[in-house]
């Protein structure tokens, strides 16, 4: 989840927001090769910066996080074992932080950002289920966030089902805006020929589109589309 490169804001509830690599320098003062990945709290007041200096052991095995408030550091954090993950806690009040080596299950700590002390520490646990809710990542807390139950199932199945019917109306020979109405575009890399389109409704549903340009003020013509396919979102 390290932002290697210029990936856009990418929202995380109510822990952060990852920033642009750009970014950096305006938001902080910092250079821009300090930070590997760089988070704020919501209110954009705190920033936790993954060191890295332009250092590829740092990169691949960060050891230190610095803390920034109103451009200024105001503690910095470092551990014994590389960050795997890191987000704030308790509206920004907290840093959590998994360390350890890739392939074990590695521990977690808690921070004070006021203090710099460890409030918190975990050496090991039986599974994700077992862990505290500091400790757990986005994606644990969102899966545990989906309701579950017949009632549930029975609706998504449905919902499944109207999504497929309303790929399977688009075909060879219809435009863009035939297109457009349902699906909208992807980041990444894309030509004028050849793109890949999200569903409007869920961004992890996608189709790969062949398009025939047409001259003049006529519009692009669909020429092949595949079928839908899941996949995780492409930031440009």
């Amino acid at each position: 989840m390290r932002i290697r490169e210029a990936l856009g804001i990418l929202v995380c509830g109510v822990f952060c927001f990852y920033v642009e690599a750009q970014s950096i320098t305006d938001q902080t003062g910092l250079p821009e090769k300090r930070c590997s990945e760089l988070q704020s709290t919501v209110d954009g007041k705190t920033f936790a910066c993954m060191v890295w200096d332009n250092d590829e052991q740092k990169f691949s095995n960060p050891t230190q996080i610095e803390i920034y408030r109103d451009s200024q550091l105001a503690l910095t954090i470092e551990t014994d074992a590389p960050i795997r993950e890191s987000h704030f806690w308790e509206g920004g009040n907290q840093l959590s932080v998994h360390v350890g080596k890739r392939g074990d299950p590695g521990a977690y700590e808690l921070f004070d950002l006021t203090t710099g002390k460890r409030v918190g520490k975990l050496d090991s646990v039986s599974g994700v289920s077992a862990l505290p809710q500091w400790a757990k990542g986005r994606a644990e807390l969102d899966d545990e966030s989906v309701p579950e139950g017949p009632a549930y199932s029975e609706q998504r199945t449905l919902w499944i089902a109207k999504v497929l019917r309303q790929v399977g109306a688009i075909s060879p020979g219809m435009t863009r805006t035939d297109l457009l109405r349902i699906f909208t575009t992807e980041g990444g890399i894309f030509t004028r020929e050849q793109q890949t389109f999200v569903l409007r409704e869920c961004r992890y549903i996608k189709v790969d589109v062949v398009f025939s340009p047409a001259n003049h003020e006529a519009e692009d013509r669909i020429m092949r589309i595949s079928r839908p396919y899941l996949a995780y979102s492409v930031a440009d």
